[in-house]
């Protein structure tokens, strides 16, 4: 029993000090984070793809918050290491496209090797700005953002460019997961977007991670 004990007094303290450097590393990415904008780096946008990303954050559920369907044409910006792109190409078919872009040739060299690895042939990736896509108005039915609007210093002219590329019918979708450094909340991205005349549309997820999805406000003539 004692041998027991002890390794079971090993294991709790190795948990204990495993959450508190955890904590620790949260807390200091967040605060240098308030004060320093700057896109994840590609090589640790390849560790963000995990199994317990996953089933805490499952892809196929995301896709389907966002309302992706077949034939459809999707925007994704900031797409790290291709998890929701992958996913999202899956849902339109042969017949849609998914258009993925990124401020970081090193993201999207590496999201390029995984597609052609996968054999995926209905993404396009572009090294690109959020700030000036490269895409005419109204191109897209759907715009996600995996944890990426809240490190994009200028929110609001990004913002106002998505909008610009969304179909009046489209979706903004917005997403966002606990634990990463930048996760602002709910209200915070809600106001982000009815500051340049979105309005809320629907709302899905927990505590851990959720998806907010936007409308363009129409202007109703009396």
């Amino acid at each position: 029993m004692s041998v027991i004990s002890t390794v079971l007094a090993v294991l709790l303290w190795i948990s204990i000090i495993l959450i508190a450097w955890f904590i620790f590393v949260e807390v200091v990415i967040r605060v240098i984070r308030r004060y320093v904008h700057f896109p994840i780096p590609a090589f640790i946008a390849r560790l963000i793809d995990n199994s317990i990303r996953r089933r805490i954050q499952p892809p196929a559920k995301i896709i389907e918050w966002i309302g992706i369907r077949e034939g459809m044409n999707i925007l994704e910006i900031g797409p790290g290491p291709g998890t929701f792109t992958t996913e999202a190409s899956r849902w339109v078919g042969k017949k849609g496209k998914v258009f993925a872009i990124d401020i970081q040739p090193a993201v999207i060299s590496k999201l390029n090797s995984r597609l052609h690895r996968e054999g995926v042939q209905n993404v396009v990736t572009r090294v690109a700005s959020a700030y000036e896509l490269p895409f005419p108005e109204k191109t897209f039915d759907r715009v996600f953002m995996i944890a990426v609007l809240a490190e994009i210093p200028d929110k609001r002219k990004a913002l106002v460019e998505i909008k610009r590329v969304l179909k009046d019918d489209g979706l903004l979708a917005i997403g966002e997961f606990l634990p990463d450094p930048d996760y602002p909340r709910r209200k915070t991205v809600t106001r982000w977007c009815e500051d340049v005349s979105f309005k809320l549309n629907g709302e899905y997820g927990g505590i851990l991670h959720y998806v907010l999805t936007f409308k363009k406000k129409t202007i109703e003539l009396t």
